[in-house]
């Protein structure tokens, strides 16, 4: 997830033509848009990049402009600030978008998102965990501790966010999020309270917390892609990280190993901006999108994470089903974020995280 604010708009052109039998063809230019000539209708889409992204294209994106002959337009790097924009401004960049929960609850207290049309969207087999008045979740997933085993070198691995914050037990090069959410509950955590206890946070007792290991981290990352280059050169041997991005390079071969004890599970959500003119067909993408197949075809072959439809599992074998932080096993190591807590307190603890990284 994962996920990423500011990251770099991911532009291509991807089509289809009538007379090639609905063949994709690609080039590297303009945004990156599947189509079907026999429509023109167009549906625009913005998520967090990277190989998550790029599962959505290949589960959803693809095959929806396939069977319904539409265009779709991807941007990376959602934002709650630029939708409240578009909305007050009533010139809308995206038709679609996968938020967090945390401005998810923003949005909703802003009046910043439309509400779930469930005329058109069937919720009927998903998860109750993700169902808000104005968003479907479509994954579950987890930010955690992840490693780099070779970079150990034989060593004993830190094993949980107290390990973390014992540098001089566990040594090496260090990263985490440059963000308040999640920093917060580990700093916690690390300090002794436990899961079931963390909210409301106790934000000042976090923060001293963090004044403790902030000499030790090496860099402090801002998306995806860069806290998987971090670990995998080794430039940090720990660091929070999303388990789907872990998996993903994983399966490539890069020794990395996530840590389920303490970590985070969120959802990520399809929401549509309030007043949006597009919402008609936004609705019915979303409807596609978490579907139990679809869904069931993006975790089983792309990345590692939960499925919010819960006959998507049929579509999954127990052996990855394993890999994913709504397993049984993994589930049970974690704590889930509270959305209602963060909604109202992002801003202004955002601003103290800002100032806390300057002091």
């Amino acid at each position: 997830m994962g996920k990423k604010k500011g990251m770099t708009r991911r532009e291509f052109l991807l089509s289809t033509g009538a007379a090639t039998g609905g063949a994709l063809v690609a080039a590297s230019i303009g945004p990156f848009v599947h189509t079907t000539m026999a429509k023109g209708k167009t549906l625009r889409v913005c998520s967090y990049g990277g190989s998550y992204q790029e599962s959505q294209r290949k589960a959803f994106f693809q095959p929806f402009a396939d069977k319904f002959g539409v265009k779709i337009v991807e941007a990376s790097g959602p934002d709650i600030a630029r939708i409240k924009a578009q909305v007050d401004n009533k010139q809308y960049e995206w038709d679609v978008v996968d938020l967090e929960t945390r401005h998810i609850a923003r949005g909703e207290l802003e009046n910043l998102l439309e509400p779930i049309d469930t005329s058109v969207v069937d919720l009927s087999r998903i998860d109750k965990k993700a169902i808000r008045k104005c968003a479907v979740g479509n994954i579950f997933w987890t930010t955690s501790l992840a490693y780099n085993k070779k970079a150990l070198a034989g060593k004993k691995a830190a094993g949980s966010w107290a390990d973390f914050w014992n540098v001089k037990e566990f040594p090496g090069p260090r990263a985490l999020q440059d963000q308040a959410p999640f920093n917060l509950e580990f700093a916690l955590i690390a300090d002794g309270v436990p899961m079931d206890k963390l909210y409301p946070l106790d934000v000042d007792r976090a923060f001293k917390k963090l004044d403790q290991i902030k000499d030790n981290i090496t860099v402090w990352w801002k998306n995806g892609a860069q806290q998987i280059q971090l670990l995998t050169s080794a430039e940090a041997v720990y660091s929070s990280a999303w388990n789907g991005r872990v998996n993903v390079a994983q399966r490539k071969g890069v020794p990395l190993e996530i840590v389920w004890e303490g970590g985070c599970l969120d959802l990520d959500w399809w929401c549509i901006p309030k007043g949006d003119p597009n919402r008609d067909l936004a609705m019915k993408f979303i409807d596609f999108a978490i579907s139990a197949k679809r869904q069931g075809e993006q975790m089983q072959k792309y990345i590692a994470y939960g499925p919010t439809n819960m006959d998507s599992f049929n579509y999954i074998t127990p052996d990855r089903a394993k890999d994913l932080p709504s397993y049984p096993e993994n589930l049970k190591k974690q704590f889930q974020m509270d959305a209602d807590y963060w909604g109202p307190k992002l801003a202004p603890l955002t601003e103290r995280w800002k100032t806390w990284m300057i002091s």
